[in-house]
């Protein structure tokens, strides 16, 4: 299975940290977070990874080729990548297989291998789309800025609301997700609506009862998106297995 990061955007909200650099190569005890996305690929086999780049799409080129990281890396650039990160999905589609379903990440959201095998090895027979998500939202660090979801019940896990504006709801969608080659056709439509982003073409597919929730259950995760988000990871980087 291949495994698709998107690493296109600006990450403006953590400049200040950041020095303004892709917020994959914004280090956390010692190592670049797309160190460790690599990494968590690498241990439950995925064949291929592919990064999609954008802002200052060389650092992260440049960075790559620095290393033997020992796995397969291709690096796509997406030219347009000031609009919404679905686009970032249709820029990689020239270089998935289509006869096999594969992995989509963002790369600055930090998990470890047991989330991604978890998200892997689940089944799309009832679904294009399965994303991880945590229902435990008590322990969600930044909850205003986490894409919440409400799921229609826990035994077929179907999403059937998706929105970082809902009052009510039952979990958090922390990033991870495995697809169906169709579910580019689902983001093409979605674009042409100018609807850009990944969120956009994962309503489309609640609309159609086809996407689905994955517990990640214990697992923990991060999303590096703000100084405060990114200290808060530091902070708990311990939780992680590495």
């Amino acid at each position: 299975m291949n495994l698709v990061i998107i690493a296109a955007g600006q990450g403006s909200r953590i400049r200040s940290s950041s020095g303004g650099i892709p917020k994959s190569l914004i280090k956390i005890k010692g190592k670049s977070i797309i160190d460790y996305l690599l990494e968590n690929g690498k241990r439950i086999g995925v064949k291929k990874f592919i990064i999609v780049t954008g802002y200052r799409s060389k650092l992260i080129v440049d960075y790559l080729n620095q290393f033997d990281f020992q796995v397969n890396i291709e690096v796509v650039e997406n030219t347009q990548w000031e609009l919404a990160n679905g686009v970032s999905v249709l820029v990689a589609q020239s270089v998935v297989p289509k006869d096999e379903p594969f992995l989509l990440s963002m790369s600055d959201h930090l998990y470890d291998h047991h989330l991604l095998k978890k998200i892997a090895e689940s089944s799309l027979e009832n679904s294009i789309v399965n994303v991880g998500i945590d229902y435990k939202i008590n322990e969600i660090f930044d909850i205003d800025d986490g894409m919440k979801v409400v799921v229609n019940n826990k035994r077929d896990s179907q999403i059937s609301n998706m929105s970082k504006n809902l009052k009510e709801y039952d979990a958090i969608d922390c990033g991870v997700f495995k697809c169906d080659y169709s579910f580019f056709n689902i983001v093409k439509e979605s674009c042409k609506n100018n609807n850009f982003s990944l969120s956009d073409a994962c309503n489309i597919l609640i609309q159609r009862k086809e996407l689905v929730g994955i517990d990640i259950n214990k697992s923990v995760w991060f999303d590096v998106d703000t100084p405060e988000t990114l200290q808060h990871c530091k902070n708990n980087f311990h939780l992680l297995d590495y």
